[in-house]
């Protein structure tokens, strides 16, 4: 019987990781082969899962950029925005990487650290068509899905006898810290 609910939480979590900027997907990794351990998960269905995570959890930032403007996202950047981690020089970044590359940055920035949800803003700010910027998500998403889910399964092989879910808390307790440390260093400089 298949375990509808684990493909669920699996692509609740891919949402997530693209909604929230300092959590990093490959914290995910730990999840996912704790997922795979106890619902048994087909991997093809890990990997469609974790795509349609991935790609709902881009859509509020192409929306954002798209309605805001770059020029408000940068005042809202260093106001209440702070919060974000985000400068006004790495919009300004992120849009000449746009500028430059189009579609191809929509899809290859899914595969980068730290790119993959700013992707979408210039996206938006650049009024890129929603159904193209959907379709290029979809593709360079279904390519980091893949190296996640399928490092998730080998994880779930890999350390039998640790629990997989024990060390994705670990990983997130860890970043959470580290996105306060930076956090507190932003706020004192203001």
């Amino acid at each position: 019987m298949i375990d509808f609910e684990a493909y669920g939480y699996l692509a609740l979590a891919m949402c997530l990781v693209n909604l929230v900027p300092p959590l990093p997907a490959e914290a995910s990794i730990p999840f996912a082969s704790a997922l795979f351990n106890r619902h048994g998960m087909a991997i093809g269905g890990a990997i469609l899962a974790a795509t349609l995570g991935l790609t709902v959890g881009t859509l509020p930032i192409y929306i954002a950029g798209r309605l805001t403007g770059e020029a408000r996202f940068k005042r809202f950047l260093v106001g209440p925005g702070r919060w974000l981690l985000l400068t006004p020089a790495d919009v300004d970044r992120s849009g000449r990487w746009f500028t430059r590359h189009g579609a191809a940055l929509v899809i290859l920035g899914r595969l980068v650290p730290g790119m993959r949800s700013m992707v979408s803003l210039p996206a938006g700010f650049h009024r890129m068509p929603f159904p193209r910027f959907l379709l290029f998500t979809m593709v360079g998403s279904a390519g980091w899905a893949s190296v996640l889910v399928l490092t998730g399964h080998w994880l779930s092989h890999a350390v039998m006898g640790m629990n997989a879910l024990r060390v994705g808390q670990a990983l997130l307790v860890l970043v959470g810290v580290l996105y306060l440390v930076r956090l507190i260093r932003v706020l004192k400089k203001d």
